[in-house]
């Protein structure tokens, strides 16, 4: 027994050793085929819960599983050697689809070392940008002041995505500019129209659609208010269910009892997040990197 929990120790250091904190190197072969779906409980969600360090979980879940026998040495190791035990692996490859949020959290990632984001992780997001100007036919004309650049010019999102190297994930986050002008259902089906344009130009491309985040308790800007965003919140959850796409639940991690965010996620009283809340941002993702890849 001795010599056993010795070996699995060896295994753990050397794991370790091994582990990069950056990943550039393709997503390895055994990652899951689906995607879970975080659902919108309608309360909110305490925030210790979160692990900050991916690495440190997916380490312990590692060795824990080896221990209990559900994988044997040879996957270990090549579990180890693959490089997906980083803070950042299930990112690589991918690309960030949004508006202003999407835009700070953009910032964000910049700005702090232990982010989600490597140099395969790219950012299309412009601020007040929305699905509905997105997937109009003046998108490039009326709407080109709010249109994500790419290659230094406005494009269709759906030409841009498809012209990143190796892209093969999209996570996408709309609907605060969208609920200004359109019902929760309306927005809804903007952005399924969207997503479908996207994955006509990348096939194959792995959708995860980010919760719609919440506002200040005051805020009633002709449809966007809190409860209409509960509302689309749930019509998203549903529609990635139907799709198999992912549903990344942050809104549930930044709001208080009153399904509005806390005060002190708010950088301006409004509808835009300081930098404790992209912290946030940043551990649900990781969060949920967790789970897509142990289950």
């Amino acid at each position: 027994m001795k010599k056993y929990t010795n070996s699995v120790i060896a295994l753990f250091i050397c794991m370790l050793i091994l582990t990069p904190s950056t990943v550039y190197a393709e997503e390895m072969a055994y990652m899951p085929s689906f995607s879970v779906i975080q659902p919108i409980t309608g309360a909110a969600l305490p925030n210790e819960n979160l692990s900050e360090s991916l690495t440190t979980r997916l380490n312990l879940y590692l060795v824990d599983s080896f221990t209990n026998g559900s994988i044997d040495e040879q996957e270990f190791n090549e579990i180890v050697s693959s490089g997906i035990i980083s803070e950042n692996a299930f990112f690589a490859n991918s690309v960030f689809v949004g508006d202003s949020l999407t835009v700070g959290f953009r910032d964000y990632c910049r700005t702090h070392g232990d982010s989600i984001a490597s140099d395969s992780t790219y950012f299309l997001a412009r601020v007040s940008c929305s699905a509905k100007a997105a997937i109009s036919a003046n998108a490039l004309t009326a709407h080109a002041n709010i249109m994500p650049i790419h290659n230094g010019q406005v494009q269709y999102i759906e030409d841009s995505v498809s012209q990143l190297p190796d892209v093969s994930k999209m996570f996408i986050c709309y609907g605060i500019n969208d609920l200004t002008n359109s019902t929760p259902e309306q927005f809804v089906s903007d952005l399924q129209t969207l997503i479908a344009r996207i994955t006509a130009k990348t096939p194959g491309l792995q959708v995860y659609v980010i919760s719609i985040p919440c506002v200040m308790a005051d805020v009633n800007n002709g449809r966007l208010n809190n409860a209409n965003i509960q509302s689309a919140n749930v019509l998203l959850q549903d529609i990635c269910a139907q799709n198999g796409w992912g549903f990344i639940n942050i809104t549930e991690h930044l709001m208080g009892a009153d399904n509005a965010i806390r005060p002190e996620y708010s950088a301006d009283q409004y509808v835009h997040e300081n930098s404790r809340a992209y912290k946030i941002w940043n551990n649900v993702l990781k969060d949920y990197a967790f789970m897509e890849i142990t289950k």
